[in-house]
């Protein structure tokens, strides 16, 4: 944090009225500041000089040096042109200048001493939890860490808290709770930022009682925890956002070198999950290699799982958020980021990919975090994993364009609409619908009868009147009428199960052309 013009002309309110030296302008560094008087012979190109306006023209300035000039009356601008000067608003003292450019250099030193310090913590091979302590040493507010899921790391000086519930809920309980976490994860702040930047610190308030600093840890611009500095015993200064930013990255080394080869080899299998998919990798036995050099001991039966993000937007802490989330849930390291979505191999024992409870849970999981999950087709071989996962993509667009509710698209039961939609850029699908289908349909909706409805019931049980009625909630003579009077219409033979088949299709046909 050098004391640089820019610096100066920031914190005073001022403005500059001409920079020379080599072409730096505001961004010159300044090392001293000191009162202009007539006493003062030798200046130094390297210090600011303070004096008020009215005493200009006891002496000329030089316009080898830099000056704060306080407009405590008029000045002739034009006159000072050839100066480097700072001009500042009347209100300001001398004194009060002087101490606020002293008080830069001061933060200029504590950033520095700070730097030397985490730098020496580091080369001793300090913990997450001794460079905590020492960040709380010298920033004197409490600090918090946690993972890119927001569980509880580590902390120091939050024990003494008081009406921060979500501090002690966090220190407590181990994990940030949902509200905050959602709250977190959806700060317009977060997207605060120029393109090509990445925002190292970002202000949260809101749920809290106090304003609160965080610190983004990265990895190669990969959100690997966040480190929170709250705002308790004083307010947070910019030479204390300058430490916590040289906190993060040291606590990043830390946490690197601590998870070692494990970290390596998920971020190989990541990169070789993701050229499966880009299709830089097709050669059968390369895969196999692969996948035994980098241990993915995976069970026979693969899914590929496609979870998009609703109505949010998908910036990069939410997705690594996500993936963590996910990647606990299913137990599996096999979660990565792929074209701003999550993608999931899933590999199980049984031919299922969840039970009836699990998948109840897994849409629990879905609805709580604003996403939509699309599910392939079973398979068994990682080099269909690309095929897989464009069923799982198609999966997701099919269940908005159908308008299927729940969380969950899986593309077993979208097969059929999806061959039905591809025929749309061939020809009208409309006529695809079997004749018996149409006269019943028109039938229904001319008397407000339930024909269609009673034979379509009818073939889906198998023929058997029995199931069928119970189904309907009719009568079993009601549905004998209806059948008889279904063939008497139509001249339908239900012993042509190619008929039947394409009755069946109809109506899925009907149904798209319903929903689109």
């Amino acid at each position: 944090m050098a004391v640089t013009l820019k610096k100066i002309i920031s914190v005073l309110n001022g403005r500059s009225l001409k920079m020379i030296s080599s072409g730096d302008g505001e961004n010159i560094e300044i090392k001293g500041v000191d009162y202009f008087t007539e006493q003062l012979t030798d200046l130094s190109p390297d210090e600011v000089y303070v004096l008020k306006g009215s005493e200009i023209y006891r002496r000329p300035l030089g316009n080898k040096n830099y000056f704060i000039i306080i407009e405590n009356e008029p000045l002739d601008e034009k006159q000072l042109r050839e100066n480097n000067a700072i001009l500042v608003d009347k209100e300001w003292e001398p004194e009060r200048v002087v101490r606020q450019i002293r008080q830069l250099f001061e933060d200029q030193y504590r950033v520095g001493d700070s730097s030397i310090k985490i730098l020496k913590a580091c080369q001793k091979g300090a913990t997450i939890q001794q460079l905590l302590d020492l960040g709380y040493q010298m920033l004197c507010n409490p600090l918090l860490l946690v993972d890119v899921s927001l569980c509880f790391i580590a902390h120091s000086g939050g024990n003494n808290i008081e009406n921060e519930p979500l501090w002690e809920w966090t220190l407590s309980k181990g994990y940030v709770n949902k509200e905050y976490a959602r709250s977190v994860m959806t700060d317009d702040s977060q997207t605060d930022m120029l393109e090509g930047d990445t925002v190292l610190v970002i202000w949260e308030t809101g749920l809290l009682n106090h304003r609160q600093l965080v610190g983004r840890v990265l990895d190669n611009n990969r959100p690997l925890a966040y480190l929170k500095l709250l705002e308790y015993h004083h307010p947070i200064s910019e030479s204390d956002e300058e430490i916590l930013i040289m906190l993060c990255h040291a606590v990043a080394m830390t946490m690197a070198h601590i998870s070692g080869s494990s970290h390596v080899a998920s971020s190989l299998s990541d990169t070789f999950l993701i050229a499966l998919l880009n299709q830089k990798m097709y050669d059968h036995r390369a895969i196999e290699e692969r996948e035994r050099i980098y241990g993915l001991k995976l069970y026979k039966n693969l899914f590929a799982l496609v979870i998009r993000i609703d109505n949010r937007q998908n910036t990069n802490d939410r997705l690594y958020y996500l993936k963590r989330i996910y990647q606990n849930f299913f137990n599996r390291q096999t979660v990565i980021i792929y074209n701003g979505q999550l993608v999931i191999l899933l590999d199980t024992m049984t031919e299922e990919i969840q039970n009836e409870r699990e998948m109840a849970s897994f849409e629990s999981l879905l609805e709580e975090n604003d996403c939509t999950a699309g599910i392939s087709k079973i398979f068994y071989h990682l080099y269909d994993f690309c095929e897989h996962y464009k069923q799982a993509h198609n999966a997701l667009n099919l269940g908005d364009q159908l308008k299927k509710p729940g969380r969950i698209r899986s593309y077993d039961e979208l097969i059929i609409p999806h061959m039905i939609l591809s025929f749309r850029g061939e020809t009208n699908i409309k006529n695809l619908i079997h004749p018996v289908v149409r006269a019943l349909k028109e039938l229904d909706e001319k008397k407000g009868s339930s024909f269609l409805k009673t034979l379509v019931a009818y073939i889906n049980h198998n023929q058997d009147t029995t199931l069928t009625a119970k189904s309907l909630h009719i009568h079993y003579n009601t549905l004998k009428y209806r059948i008889n009077r279904i063939i008497e219409i139509t001249d339908l033979d239900l012993s042509d199960s190619e008929t039947l088949f394409k009755i069946q299709l109809s109506v899925k046909v009907d149904d798209i052309l319903d929903c689109i």
